[in-house]
């Protein structure tokens, strides 16, 4: 029997601690879990944990970071094929809201938590600030990207998408709004403020100046 290469159990560790991070991060809070809970959640020695991780912190931003990688992935693969600016919008939102039944408080803590948890960390500002590219994703071309960053701060608008976003999935799930119907306002209303003529966006430009 062939032996098994030398990075195989560093890195089967590493997924075993990612897994455990992952659910108890989600499901006790940054706070209440310990290096030593991932590390026996995990399976595996304490001192494992420190081979893989600084701290405590350090894991969660790699949960993050993962976290995000996953949904970035599922995005790139809904999307294929599909040009039109609506469509895209229906896409994401039927993505992001698959994503939350099946990993439910996950991406709050991936996306929004990072900034609370190390707000003197760089790496989690890159974190929180990977939200600003969900405008850039939905445009599908550079063409649209372009008329689009004639009139609005691109990831001025991705972030104010994303707190909607995430206003609204609540509102949806605490009032039982039925997802097709969450799905088709929510894409009407961003499609319809994307669509903007400049006439329009310039008129709301001077009654702002």
């Amino acid at each position: 029997m062939m032996a098994e290469p030398a990075t195989a159990k560093p890195q089967a560790s590493l997924d075993r601690l990612r897994r455990a991070a992952r659910r108890l991060f989600v499901s006790q809070g940054y706070h209440s879990t310990r290096p030593q809970d991932i590390a026996r959640e995990a399976g595996v020695a304490n001192g494992t944990f420190y081979l893989h991780f600084k701290d405590k912190r350090a894991a969660f931003l790699d949960f993050a970071d993962q976290t995000q990688h996953d949904l970035h992935d599922r995005y790139l693969a809904s999307l294929d094929g599909v040009t039109d600016q609506r469509a895209r919008w229906r896409v994401i939102f039927d993505t992001i809201i698959d994503f939350s039944i099946e990993h439910p408080g996950v991406l709050h803590a991936a996306f929004f938590d990072p900034v609370f948890i190390a707000p003197d960390e760089p790496e989690a500002w890159m974190l929180y600030d990977r939200m600003g590219h969900i405008v850039e994703m939905a445009a599908g071309s550079d063409e649209a990207l372009a008329r689009i960053r004639e009139h609005y701060d691109i990831e001025l608008v991705s972030h104010a998408v994303c707190g909607m976003l995430r206003q609204a999935l609540a509102y949806g799930w605490r009032k039982q709004v039925p997802r097709a119907q969450l799905i088709e306002e929510l894409t009407t209303f961003i499609d319809r403020a994307f669509r903007l003529d400049a006439g329009d966006t310039q008129t709301n430009r001077d009654t702002r100046g």
